[in-house]
């Protein structure tokens, strides 16, 4: 059943038109990536339907009811939005930033109910926050502070949540774990959840289905297969690139370049690094200072190759200190690896607490032919202190694998 719809919405500004002839319709418990360009009308489509701007022709209509009838505080109990921008005063905790969601149920003046109370609650357990409901906004990490937010929205109780760009200035783990997060959040309350986004790749991972807008019009929408295809992709973005089936069986995007541009072509750009206790950091370092994209992981904090990593501002998959890879860590950095365009694996001495990065990466190479280059300079025999399963992994990696006997074979190479 139709939850939110959208009818000939245009809208613009003065004689611009940055929104033409949109028309959407979309079920409750489904999780909506909105993709295009910049200037494309990403955020003035959320703008809309929260009726933030009021579009020139058209209608929004929720639960069958059309937007514009509805007073202010009846909208916010339909309609919650995350915007890209917020500016949240130092001195309220966070239980009290959440409490605020709850602004459309009350009367001026009135006090909080235990109704009211119970519902923060739930808005908070539910994105994994309640432990830290008494710390200040002002301490906490990005990360943390974008579930502040949506538990906020939650508090509302709406049926519709929209966010502007819920990942921005995120790394990878916090992008991966706040999708992941409104991906639950759609289907377990059964609430539309509409972001949008500029990973096309978490786009596609996470989302059920996705719009993608040129200059203010829908050009496609339907499933990650349906709109992420390289005819598409290349008519919108201007760039020339591959789409390939990634390990979750969505499309995933690979060799990007600007179509204007006739650069040298290199057979890869974005390259992803298994290291650890410091077998990486002169190849992170080198590689940076060659251009390349780079990612990591997956790092324990506090890691000598996690501190490489960040002194260069790389993405990196971590895992708290100490401590074992868990399976969670290994999907995201699943996900890097098929994101890249090709693996390097360092010198690294594997226990049973990394093992999983080597499994993940022989999946990777003997499922999906990733391309990988290892770095071979001690025997696999002295690193393998795990009974010999990291032996038997690496082998299977070897046969597929480019090998470099040194660091400055690897040098010669690239």
């Amino acid at each position: 059943m139709t939850e939110l719809e959208v009818k000939n919405l245009v809208y613009g500004y003065k004689n611009r038109r940055v929104l033409e002839d949109i028309s959407l319709e979309i079920s409750a418990g489904q999780f909506i990536g909105i993709l295009g360009p910049n200037g494309s009308g990403k955020t003035t489509l959320l703008n809309n339907i929260n009726r933030w701007l009021k579009p020139q022709k058209g209608t929004v209509f929720i639960g069958g009811q059309n937007i514009e009838h509805m007073s202010p505080k009846i909208l916010a109990q339909n309609v919650a939005t995350v915007p890209q921008e917020t500016s949240m005063n130092l001195g309220f905790t966070v239980e009290e930033i959440v409490m605020m969601g709850r602004n459309p149920y009350l009367r001026t003046f009135e006090r909080e109910s235990p109704e009211d109370l119970a519902v923060v609650e739930d808005a908070m357990k539910s994105v994994g926050i309640w432990e830290m409901k008494d710390r200040l906004i002002s301490e906490l990490s990005g990360g943390e502070k974008q579930r502040v937010l949506i538990a906020r929205a939650l508090a509302q109780q709406p049926k519709v949540l929209l966010l502007d760009e819920p990942d921005s200035h995120l790394d990878i783990n916090y992008k991966w774990e706040i999708l992941d997060l409104l991906k639950n959040l759609s289907r377990n309350l059964k609430i539309i959840v509409i972001a949008v986004l500029h990973d096309i790749n978490l786009a596609s991972l996470f989302c059920d289905k996705l719009i993608l807008l040129k200059k203010g019009k829908i050009f496609k929408a339907g499933s990650p297969h349906e709109v992420l295809t390289e005819e598409n992709l290349r008519e919108v973005f201007k760039v020339n690139l591959k789409i390939s089936t990634g390990s979750y069986g969505r499309p995933m995007i690979t060799f990007p370049q600007p179509v204007e541009k006739q650069q040298k072509v290199q057979n890869f750009h974005g390259i992803h690094v298994i290291c650890g206790g410091g077998s990486g950091e002169k190849v992170l370092y080198f590689l940076q200072g060659k251009g390349y994209k780079l990612s990591v992981g997956v790092l324990n904090v506090g890691d000598t190759d996690w501190k490489a990593a960040n002194d260069l501002g790389i993405d990196v998959v971590e895992a708290p200190p100490f401590s074992p890879i868990a399976k969670e860590r290994a999907k995201v950095n699943r996900f890097c690896i098929d994101k890249s365009d090709a693996v390097i694996l360092c010198n690294v001495p594997f226990g049973y607490g990394n093992l999983i990065n080597l499994e993940t990466l022989k999946d990777a190479v003997l499922e999906d032919g990733k391309k990988t280059f290892v770095l071979d300079e001690t025997p696999i025999e002295l690193r393998d202190y795990t009974d010999g399963l990291a032996t038997k992994y690496y082998r299977q990696i070897l046969t597929k694998a480019i090998v470099f006997g040194s660091f400055d074979e690897m040098v010669d190479f690239f």
